[in-house]
């Protein structure tokens, strides 16, 4: 029986080694880090075994390399639950389900490889490797097992099917581990005569790699069932948004050709001044019609660079992002066809489009912009009307123009207030470079970027306003620091009430 049990704890350790290369093939393949983090877990299971174990390699290394494991024999179990810990948060998408588990979870990581890694020098340096066992048993364990309560009870809130795969390996692991660890601390070489207390550690390591190794096939199997449904739906997606925009453009050449008709049949009328006054009518209509057109083709570039990014999550093994990041594009190109058809929309409607616009542009900079809306209470959003779109111009311009080159934190700020009773001011603020700084790297850069973003938008300002008693106003200027120091530009756009 012994010696089956020594045959059988090296061919242990051989499926161990034979799963760690499998999950690092399968991280190589599918770029999910879960795979990556488990096998350099087992992989350290393996070094911390190898002075445990009775085969002719493990008995040749630890006898020429004797020093190196007694070393690192009690700084290998605080790296071992570190990266367990780090791939259960990855395997179970805690950073999805609950940021305040996330943050306690990765800040137990760094707090714990800090702490460990420099006692561990500490000890070897100026202590002959005396505490860091107690460290490890008196400390470090009691605090885990809080650590892994919270976790546990959290995470049994979300019903996932990967909870099931993760509860059996954790239980199967910790189970024998537990065992193994009595056992040791009452120095027994052995139990029931034949087995040492290791051999139950790497039973319950090797059942939890199963139990686990599964769970991740199961993982991927999901993932890939996820991508093929987000590609189906992002295909359905531009199908009905290239039906949509066909359909606008047809109908805006129908208007285009009956207005031109018309101005040549009114050409026949004697009296010329109606003639005129017709024309600049029809002139305003068609210019209303070329921007609806222009409205309807969103800027090429920035759908093809945010199209781009919801592919990224999906090559990432994100689908859930992909799906809701899919989502917002979606309602944002609805919202761009709706509003082409639209001479004004409320404030309210707006403001949502914005929110859309920036969530999709904030994907390429990895979500660092802070962008934030404040309303004042005064301004009823639901009875103010503005241009459709009118706002994005100037936010496209705070992103390229103020935050593309800044290191740091980076923030937009887009207020409403009311400005008086005759007008409402609406605000960009941002805390990028300059102006003048900004066109000075455009100009090294030897880019060239047009206007004509901004003159169309001062012309849907003039044609907007053209029935009002009070005229808009449009300012840019520098935010200025207590020391005089440029700190973002300010936009500032006053539109009359009535």
């Amino acid at each position: 029986m012994e010696l089956f049990f020594k045959d059988f704890n090296i061919w242990l350790q051989g499926m161990l080694f034979v799963l760690a290369i499998y999950h690092i093939g399968a991280y190589v393949f599918t770029k999910d880090k879960s795979f990556s983090l488990y096998a350099i877990y087992l992989l350290l299971v393996l070094i911390y075994l190898i002075p445990k174990s009775q085969s002719q390699t493990a008995i040749y290394l630890t006898e020429h390399y004797s020093g190196f494991f007694n070393s690192i024999n009690w700084i290998i179990p605080f790296w071992l639950w570190l990266f367990y810990t780090w791939f259960s948060i990855v395997f179970l998408n805690i950073e999805e389900k609950s940021k305040t588990l996330s943050k306690i979870s990765y800040t137990w990581i760094i707090s714990v490889a800090i702490i460990s890694t420099i006692f561990f020098f500490v000890d070897i340096l100026f202590f002959g490797e005396q505490y860091l066992k107690i460290l490890f048993l008196v400390i470090y364990t009691p605090l885990s097992f809080i650590y892994i309560a919270y976790f546990l009870i959290n995470i049994f809130k979300y019903k996932d099917p990967l909870n099931v795969f993760y509860f059996l390996g954790f239980f199967a692991y910790l189970t024998f581990a537990l065992i193994a660890l009595y056992f040791s601390l009452k120095k027994q070489e052995t139990v029931f005569n034949y087995m040492f207390p290791i051999d139950f550690f790497m039973i319950g390591v090797f059942l939890e790699a199963v139990i686990l190794s599964i769970g991740l096939g199961y993982k991927y199997h999901i993932y890939r069932i996820e991508r093929d449904n987000v590609h189906l739906k992002l295909i359905k997606e531009l199908q009905r948004n290239d039906t949509l925009k066909d359909q606008l453009n047809e109908q805006l050449s129908e208007r285009v050709a009956i207005t031109s008709i018309e101005l040549q049949n009114l050409s026949k009328q004697a009296e010329l001044h109606k003639i005129e006054q017709l024309k600049t009518h029809y002139k305003n209509e068609i210019n209303e019609l070329k921007l609806s057109s222009l409205l309807s083709q969103m800027n090429p570039h920035f759908i093809f660079n945010a199209l781009n990014s919801i592919k990224l999550y999906i090559i990432n093994n994100q689908p859930k992002k992909a799906a809701r990041y899919l989502n917002k594009f979606s309602k944002l190109i609805r919202r761009i066809l709706e509003a082409s058809k639209s001479k004004n929309v409320s404030l309210d409607e707006e403001l949502e489009t914005m929110e859309l616009y920036m969530s999709i542009e904030n994907i390429r900079f990895s979500n660092e912009i802070d962008f934030k809306i404040q309303v004042d209470d005064s301004v009823d959003v639901e009875t103010v009307k503005i241009p459709p779109l009118l706002i994005q111009p100037f936010l496209e311009n705070a992103i390229w123009e103020g935050l593309s080159s800044k290191k740091d934190k980076k923030k937009i700020v887009l207020t409403a207030q009311q400005k008086g009773v005759d007008f409402v001011e609406i605000t960009i603020e941002d805390n990028g470079i300059s102006r003048e700084v900004a066109a000075k790297i455009n100009a090294e850069k030897y880019i060239l970027r047009e206007n004509s973003s901004l003159e169309l938008t001062k012309n849907r300002l003039q044609n907007f306003t053209k029935d009002f008693k009070n005229n808009y106003s449009l300012t840019f200027k520098d935010v200025i620091d207590e020391n005089k120091n440029v700190k973002g530009t300010k936009v500032s756009l006053e539109l009359p009430l009535f």
